[in-house]
């Protein structure tokens, strides 16, 4: 899946798939601290789904990096 560094952190593509077949947007981010690594998982929460996972995969990118611009990662 795709994978990016932003900063200091590690934002990992992590689309989900619906009951539709369709994809919803989720990612992973990681960053590495003096305890050790840490990670949480996010999933949009705006009801939009992709038809391709790569669309999906390019928007739960573009998630994290808003969330780490706005400071809401927890770490």
């Amino acid at each position: 899946m795709i994978q990016e560094i932003y900063k200091d952190y590690i934002i990992i593509a992590n689309p989900k798939k619906t009951a539709n077949n369709k994809w919803k947007v989720s990612t992973i981010i990681q960053r590495k601290t003096i305890n050790g690594l840490k990670k949480r998982h996010f999933t949009a929460e705006d009801k939009i789904v992709y038809i391709l996972e790569i669309e999906a995969a390019k928007e739960s990118i573009n998630l994290g990096k808003n969330l780490i611009k706005k400071n809401m990662v927890g770490f």
